[in-house]
Order: C-alpha cells, then structure tokens, then sequence
C-alpha cells in the first residue's frame, strides 16, 4: 500500500479559506485537475463546513495519498450525525434542517465513508487519482498550496492508520459508507 502523507491541520471558522486553499495546492500537486479537482474541493468544503457547523466550531483534517487515490479525513467532536441524516439517500426538502453537505459529499467524491457517535464524527472522503498522476516532490513543493502559515499547516510524519476511527465507533456510534453516484471515471 502506497502511502504518502500531505496535509495534517487544526481549521475553525476562522481558518476555513486557508483551509481550502492549503487542500486545494496539495490536491493539484497530486494531479488532480479539472472537474475532478473542482467536485473533490466541493466534497471537502461540505465535510469541513459541517464540523464547524455542526461538530463542535472546529476540527481536524488530514490528506493522504493511498493506492492511486486522494484521501482527506476530516474530523469533529459534535454530538454525532443523527442515523435519519445518513439514511437519508435522496436531496432533502429546502426546509429540512439539515442533509444537504451529505448528499453532496456523496456525489462529488469517490468515495465517502462516516463514522459518527456521541464523541465526534469522522467523514473520510476519497477520490481516485488520474492513472500515471505523480506526486509532487514533497508536502510543501507545489506553489499553489496558497499562503498557508507553519501554525496552521503541519505535515504529517505518520501512516494513517484505521484504528484512529476507533473511539467513534464505540458505544452507540454508527459507520456509512456511500459512493460517487455522478460517475467519476
């Protein structure tokens, strides 16, 4: 299993655009282009508005390269997703409360996987990699990651191990996984 850490930060309200900007630059050092680009921004955008929204104002993510695919977690210490919100497959009614940044999560990536319960959330977004996309010469090496300061911005040094999602799935947490219905090639 390929393995290639690139982006590991703290984000809040406050951090939202650099945020983007620093996923976007290593997005595009990893040859991610085009539509592709624009619909796994979009995914990750939903995934970390809705920490600070609804998981507690802040939150982590991380970025990795794995198996020819881009990877982001993005994590929170909410309350949890309610099971209706995830089962919910079809675009809620305008005035239900809430659903929406899933269903576009669920459409814009690959891939997206939630695992939620009363101590947080964790919403793992993939989205393959063009075939022959190689990776940019280090975390830092692709100038359009944005002016992204060192206290926001930390590269991680670590294989990202599943057994990180295991404090949320103890108790009365639940796990979702869904694909891309737009059909990325």
């Amino acid at each position: 299993m390929e393995t290639l850490p690139l982006l590991s930060m703290g984000f809040d309200g406050a951090r939202l655009q650099a945020t983007r900007h620093a996923v976007s630059g290593r997005a595009r050092g990893q040859g991610l282009a085009g539509e592709r680009l624009e619909d796994f921004l979009a995914a990750v955008n939903e995934g970390v508005v809705n920490a600070v929204q609804h998981g507690g104002g802040q939150g982590r993510l991380r970025m990795w390269r794995a198996d020819g695919a881009l990877l982001v977690e993005v994590r929170d210490t909410g309350p949890g997703i309610p099971d209706l919100v995830l089962d919910t497959e079809s675009l809620p009614p305008c005035a239900a409360p809430g659903g929406r940044g899933i269903w576009l999560m669920r459409r814009l990536s690959d891939e997206v996987h939630f695992s939620t319960g009363p101590g947080g959330t964790v919403v793992r977004l993939s989205m393959r990699l063009p075939a022959g996309a190689e990776p940019a010469a280090g975390p830092g090496a692709d100038p359009l990651a944005g002016p992204v300061s060192e206290t926001v911005v930390e590269t991680v040094v670590e294989t990202v191990s599943a057994a990180s999602d295991g404090e949320l799935r103890a108790g009365a947490g639940h796990e979702r996984t869904g694909r891309n219905l737009r059909g990325h090639a």
